[in-house]
């Protein structure tokens, strides 16, 4: 199966939910692919029957043959592997590209997000409540980016938890540039990165959307420490409240700075505030712990 998702990746787009109502329409995405490539281009725009020409079954099975010869593991959306809760959203990729253990999705998984430039103050936060959550055995997911997400996985990483973390580049790419140490060390403590782009592409502005819907959809709750009124973080905890997930914000340490101002809306909105990791526990004491 792997093969024709990833065709129909490169076909319809990365992040197109366009292609499960294609794959709905046809029965599988075996059969989507049979269908249009014996002719059938009723679902295809202009320039998706132009991208037939470039995108043929050779060059998927020469991208496979590139990803076991890179240990990069393929995973498609309905195989045993792909994790169930991220099945659920509304788009969910349908090709993950991964290093490490999907499994440690299996059970209770949280997201942290915030600032690049995150504050001294909510990076000692961010820090013990990565730290205090992640001793329970809870997999805690974030961006790879510098600030509030370098400070989660890293927190796990020197503990010995796991974590696990969202790409909006290629699996290859190093990006941030200086951080394929860090991955590998999440993979040796029993977490994944993850990403549903091929795995060289470079990160550009339009594929960071889209990898926080993954974000979100990961995990049961997404906890934001710090954010402007224009930060990505609270993109990714939109898309947790349209998922019907848990959202937890870092209360503002004061009221007359913009680095903090994005959360107060949310919490307006019923945001669940967190001061320390028992505020996000007992949302889910009865469930999982």
């Amino acid at each position: 199966m792997d093969s024709y998702n990833i065709w129909l990746t490169q076909v319809f787009g990365t992040a197109n939910p366009k292609i499960h109502k294609v794959t709905e329409k046809y029965g599988s995405p075996k059969k989507a692919y049979e269908a249009i490539s014996d002719g059938d281009h009723s679902v295809l725009t202009k320039e998706e029957q132009q991208m037939l020409g470039y995108v043929t079954m050779d060059k998927v099975h020469r991208l496979i043959e590139y990803c076991n010869k890179r240990s990069i593991s393929l995973c498609s959306l309905g195989s045993p592997e792909y994790p169930k809760i991220l099945a659920e959203i509304y788009d969910p990729p349908a090709i993950l590209y991964y290093r490490g253990d999907l499994s440690c999705f299996d059970e209770l998984s949280l997201t942290f997000v915030g600032a690049r430039n995150a504050t001294n103050y909510i990076l000692r936060l961010c820090s013990r409540i990565t730290r205090d959550i992640g001793r329970l055995g809870i997999t805690l997911v974030s961006g790879m980016a510098h600030g509030v997400d370098e400070c989660v996985h890293m927190t796990c990483i020197n503990n010995g938890l796991v974590t696990a973390g969202v790409l909006a580049c290629g699996i290859e790419y190093d990006y941030p540039y200086g951080s394929k140490i860090m991955r590998e060390k999440m993979v040796m403590n029993g977490g994944a990165y993850i990403s549903e782009l091929l795995p060289n592409v470079a990160p550009t502005k339009e594929y960071f959307n889209p990898r926080n819907r993954i974000l979100a959809g990961l995990t049961r709750g997404t906890a934001v420490f710090q954010a402007s009124i224009d930060s990505g973080s609270l993109i990714t905890a939109s898309y947790a409240l349209d998922e019907g997930r848990d959202v937890f914000c870092v209360p503002p340490p004061t009221l007359f700075s913009p680095l903090y101002e994005g959360v107060v809306e949310f919490l307006e909105d019923g945001a669940i505030p967190i001061f320390n990791h028992d505020d996000i526990l007992k949302e889910y004491v009865g469930l999982y712990i």
